[in-house]
């Protein structure tokens, strides 16, 4: 019988759980999950990322992101999926904050700083804040290969009324794309509606 495929996130706590092996364990539980002691819930979470991690439930992938966390204080990654995982569960607000907390510990996690832009914005009708367009902008200086990153961080800085910074940074953004590059057509009408609005660039 073939077995189903893992998901992306599953894979992720495979890996996160092979590199750490077993820790402590400080928590009782979690919502979704049988009522018993974390420390057995756990040690069954493990056997099963050993025996069949195809079968993991959200709730068992967020109790064992959740003890990664609790075994490497200092790594962003198990905060970042866990924000992934909340977003998903649409729990944004809890979604930001652990975007956050791995950005504490490394304020240059490009996903974490995409993350939590795009958690900004879903929480504000669609509307790029300065929060969000700095967490964008930064994310794409770290990585020009985000480009949706750099398009957003551009979005914000048109809705502030600034479309001359607006127009520049989307043709930077665009400059830096392939010519056979989809992408082009895509995002070149925002690109000609902004261009209107400000100065063209000698």
């Amino acid at each position: 019988m073939t077995r189903p495929h893992m998901t992306r996130m599953q894979m992720i706590v495979v890996a996160l759980c092979l590199a750490i092996g077993v820790g402590g364990y400080l928590m009782l539980g979690r919502p979704g999950m049988d009522d018993m002691p974390m420390d057995k819930r756990q040690s069954e979470i493990l056997e099963k990322i050993r025996t069949a991690p195809e079968t993991l439930t959200a709730a068992e992938t967020l109790a064992r992101l959740e003890q990664t966390a609790i075994d490497q204080p200092e790594a962003p990654e198990p905060h970042y999926f866990i924000g992934e995982i909340l977003r998903g569960q649409s729990r944004p607000d809890d979604a930001v904050r652990a975007y956050q907390s791995a950005l504490r510990r490394d304020d240059a996690h490009v996903p974490a700083l995409v993350g939590l832009a795009s958690v900004l914005v879903e929480l504000d009708d669609g509307q790029v804040g300065p929060d969000a367009a700095r967490l964008f902008a930064r994310a794409y200086e770290l990585d020009d290969t985000q480009v949706r990153a750099g398009m957003w961080a551009a979005m914000g800085a048109a809705q502030a009324g600034d479309q001359e910074k607006a127009a520049h940074m989307m043709r930077a953004v665009f400059a830096k794309l392939p010519e056979d590059d989809p992408r082009r057509e895509r995002f070149k009408p925002m690109l000609d509606v902004i261009g209107q609005e400000a100065p063209q660039e000698e």
